[in-house]
């Protein structure tokens, strides 16, 4: 099959999905703009999955892969290439065409080094939340490189790299990615965290008690943000330019209110091992589903 030889990849690739739908294209346009930005090679994937069938009380088979359906993949690549030279001559591009479910697809090409994997948050059986169940969620649930999710609309910004943090080793990593890219760009980076007060029965903690018991879980709250921002900086090296903010209330949706405006939302994975039915945390799928902008799910790497 074509582009079968051209499943892998080197270092310095990006790797972007595409199925021929509105939203794989914003996705590619958001791709080519990062390659050329980064100065990286891009890697165009469309996994071509024929639907389920179940043969009554027998195996489920998979319906033979039709002469017209590859056909019409291979236009999408060529018209996805010739997208980008549009937007970027100079760009190296290669193309993949894989008989695999396109989550599958994608973590292949990108299995051997590939720096970021980019796709839609919705493709051509896009009802929302339910198509990015499908695909984005599970790449970026699964794929050891950070994973940018794109929804309709977005585009490159100039606004500054939101990243969530809370201690976790995800986080973390989430911290480390946005800090290192910050560095790179000139960009600032906001690193944001969220608390919540302790629950206090009102009857018996008089509100002077509970005032001061509210301050101190912001005091440590605030302590542990820094300290997870000096590792991310020790770890990263270089100047960068980043400020902190501790927000009360839910995570997801301080994330949320603070990155509006973002140019790169970043959060951690909360993948629970290399298996079909690993999963995100539900503050990156809150994230994930509501954002208005670019969104990146960064996994901490194995221990």
């Amino acid at each position: 099959m074509a582009g079968e030889s051209e499943s892998r990849v080197s270092t310095s690739v990006i790797v972007v999905g595409v199925d021929g739908s509105p939203d794989s294209g914003v996705a590619l346009d958001w791709a080519t703009a990062e390659a050329r930005g980064r100065k990286a090679d891009l890697a165009i994937v469309y996994g071509l999955w024929m639907p389920m069938t179940a043969i009554a009380f027998g195996d489920a088979s998979v319906l033979p892969l039709a002469e017209d359906v590859h056909g019409y993949g291979q236009l999408v690549l060529d018209a996805a290439r010739e997208r980008v030279t549009e937007q970027a001559p100079d760009l190296n591009v290669t193309t993949s065409l894989l008989m695999r479910r396109p989550d599958d697809a994608l973590l292949q090409v990108a299995d051997d080094g590939a720096e970021l994997i980019v796709v839609g948050s919705r493709g051509l059986g896009g009802v929302g939340s339910l198509a990015l169940g499908s695909v984005s969620t599970r790449v970026a649930a699964r794929a050891s490189c950070p994973v940018v999710v794109v929804p309709p609309g977005s585009r490159h910004l100039d606004g500054a790299i939101v990243v969530g943090v809370d201690g976790s080793e995800h986080s973390d990593a989430a911290l480390r990615f946005a800090l290192a890219r910050g560095r790179d760009e000139q960009t600032e980076v906001v690193a944001v965290s969220a608390y919540r007060a302790p629950f206090l029965p009102l009857q018996d903690v008089d509100p002077e008690t509970m005032s001061v018991v509210g301050a101190e879980e912001r005091r440590l709250a605030l302590e542990a943000l820094h300290q997870a921002v000096d590792r991310a900086r020790q770890a990263i090296g270089g100047p960068v330019d980043v400020s902190v903010r501790l927000e009360e209330g839910h995570p997801a949706d301080v994330l949320l209110d603070l990155g509006r405006d973002a140019a790169l939302l970043v959060v951690g994975s909360r993948g629970r091992g290399p298996v079909r039915s690993l999963l995100l945390g539900s503050i990156s799928q809150a994230v994930l589903h509501q954002a208005a902008g670019p969104v990146a799910v960064v996994r901490a790497a194995p221990a």
